[in-house]
């Protein structure tokens, strides 16, 4: 099982890195990708260089998609879009963290479940939020970010819900 986590500038460093340890406890591939090779400095202001750009990361199992500062303008990314357009129906399960169903509001349907700071951005676009901190439909899993996320795909490997567990 490969998981791929796609870094954008502003990504939410946590997001990113918890998602990579429930790969190692699940014994997975965990990688880092992004629109190109160079480094991206994170909402916290860590610096990450991806393992691998777009073009070149090997095929996926698993994505996640942390939150990001700057998500509304990925959205609007074509090659990005291209990309997501091509591998969303290969993927098992796509997770969304804290913002990140702006990026893919055109697969999604109301509710949702959304970081409180993407909300607004959300509701504009017309859809309905929920209080749950995480919700499926199909293969994604909107999510309202931080250790949200991080149970959502715990418990989607098995880990249970709570971090600390296994």
């Amino acid at each position: 099982m490969r998981l791929g986590v796609l870094l954008t500038p502003g990504f939410l460093e946590d997001e990113a890195a918890l998602s990579l340890e429930v790969a190692r406890r699940k014994g997975w591939e965990g990688v880092t990708f992004a629109r190109h090779r160079a480094s991206l400095e994170g909402a916290a202001g860590s610096v990450w260089v991806p393992r691998y750009s777009l073009a070149a990361r090997p095929e996926l199992d698993l994505l996640v998609i942390p939150g990001s500062l700057r998500m509304s303008r990925q959205a609007q990314d074509p090659l990005l879009r291209g990309w997501l357009d091509e591998e969303i129906g290969r993927l098992q399960a796509i997770f969304l963290g804290a913002n990140a169903a702006v990026l893919l509001s055109s697969y999604l349907q109301s509710p949702l479940s959304a970081a409180p700071q993407a909300q607004e951005v959300l509701q504009n676009l017309g859809f309905a939020l929920s209080e749950a901190p995480w919700l499926w439909q199909g293969s994604f899993c909107t999510t309202q970010g931080h250790l949200a996320l991080l149970r959502a795909l715990m418990a989607w490997a098995g880990l249970g819900a709570e971090p600390g567990l296994s």
